[in-house]
């Protein structure tokens, strides 16, 4: 298969971290290679290129047979249509998608997965691929039974089920819980038993909804006994009586925190400059966007500063990349140091860097810029026996509380502004 654009794109990026790892394309791979979760990568056209491991064992095929469209034979026969839509569907309109089906497998089990795919997009927002997770369901279901929940064979099932399951009232007060949901959350059962289903979850996050609808399903956060949060995947289903009135919530719950960190990985790839660690040209222009709003509504004030490093090029060409990459490290330090943790900052690409600044004057922002220059002026890089001195040329533009600007006019007007200070002199 050729190598495609999405391919080339994580290639490409660079990445200084422990163990040997160079590049993000080693980390995604060793994070993909070791979460319990499956994981798939796709070309921007759909076509598959990576799964994991987990995926293979969730699927019941190997990575060679599934790529390409090669994934679409281990598709249960009665979900197969539905899935091949939608994931057409997702591809057509570019919009993240998530479903829910079954693997039928060659020794005729069948897998239960629930896939979460994000699209992954460069710096210009162009769809370079597609990132998908599976998260295995198979143990989650209940086998429907005629009988009583005092059967034995339903306590059997109910008390040894590998994941959390617990009975819980119309009002949210608990009747029954299991070993595995006591170990999830820290409690014993008698602990567990005395608190509500409103004191497990994390203030603001959803909780559970037991409100006679039949069957419900979503992520939200539990607290555990010792006060930290957990991501997990619940799920209710209401049992009723014989006249149809709501009796109680058979409620499912998994912990996905693994798959939560994924995600949390992947999406800082897609947004962050792996050799800085800063935000990249796509995560600082949806930060600066989302700011500029939110500055609008509140009519609070700030700065957008564009700072671009003097006669870089030299530097690379007479020091070598190792010393350049080095330079750009050492001024994302300068800017982090500089700035306060609510300001946005990023590295646009090559060798320019932007930051807006918050509620400060033009004229605190032109004393930022100027503290900024001479920072950078008193330092120097080392990259064996070559000496760098580092300079830069930063352009300022004042954002008041009248705004009116979008995102692109204020960097054209920083871009225009920093240009200006390079024209009548450098390192300013």
């Amino acid at each position: 298969m050729a190598t495609s654009k999405f391919s080339r794109a994580r290639a490409a990026l660079t990445f200084t971290g422990p163990e040997g790892l160079t590049s993000s394309h080693d980390v995604f791979r060793l994070m993909a290679a070791r979460t319990p979760v499956g994981i798939f990568v796709a070309s921007p056209s759909g076509q598959y290129e990576y799964v994991n491991e987990s995926w293979c064992e969730l699927a019941g095929i190997s990575a060679e047979q599934a790529l390409g469209s090669g994934w679409e034979s281990a598709l249960h026969p009665e979900d197969a249509d539905r899935v091949i839509v939608a994931w057409e569907r997702v591809v057509t309109t570019g919009e993240d998608g998530s479903e829910e089906y079954r693997f039928l497998k060659n020794d005729g089990s069948a897998s239960r997965v629930e896939t979460h795919v994000t699209a992954m997009r460069d710096d210009t927002g162009g769809l370079i691929g597609w990132v998908g997770t599976c998260l295995d369901l198979t143990n989650s279901r209940i086998v429907e039974d005629n009988g009583t929940p005092e059967t034995d064979r339903y306590k059997v099932a109910f008390d040894n089920a590998p994941i959390g399951m617990g009975l819980v009232t119309p009002e949210g007060t608990w009747l029954q819980v299991n070993r595995a949901f006591c170990r999830l959350l820290g409690y014993s059962e008698e602990e567990l038993l005395e608190l509500r289903l409103a004191d497990l979850t994390v203030p603001g996050d959803t909780s559970v909804q037991v409100d006679e609808v039949d069957e419900t399903r979503h992520e939200t956060r539990y607290l555990r006994s010792d006060g930290t949060p957990i991501w997990v995947a619940a799920s209710t289903t209401l049992v009723r009586t014989e006249k149809g009135e709501p009796l109680y919530y058979v409620l499912q719950v998994e912990d996905i925190g693994d798959r939560k960190q994924t995600e949390r990985e992947l999406r800082r790839l897609a947004d962050h400059d792996a050799l800085t660690g800063l935000l990249n040209r796509r995560g600082f222009m949806d930060g600066l966007r989302r700011e500029l709003r939110r500055m609008e509504r509140k009519g609070e004030y700030g700065a957008l500063l564009l700072l671009d490093l003097d006669n870089f090029k030299l530097v690379n060409d007479n020091a070598g990349h190792l010393a350049g990459d080095q330079v750009l490290r050492t001024t994302a330090d300068v800017l982090r140091r500089r700035l306060r943790a609510t300001d946005v900052i990023g590295r646009l690409g090559g060798d320019e860097f932007a930051a807006l600044v918050l509620n400060v004057t033009p004229r605190q922002a032109g004393e930022i810029a100027a503290e900024t220059t001479e920072t950078l002026r008193a330092m120097t890089v080392t990259a064996g026996d070559v000496t760098i001195e580092v300079a830069a040329s930063i352009g300022v533009v004042a954002i008041d509380e009248l705004h009116g600007e979008n995102e692109d006019e204020l960097l054209a007007a920083a871009d225009r502004a920093m240009y200006r200070v390079k024209s009548l002199r450098r390192d300013g």
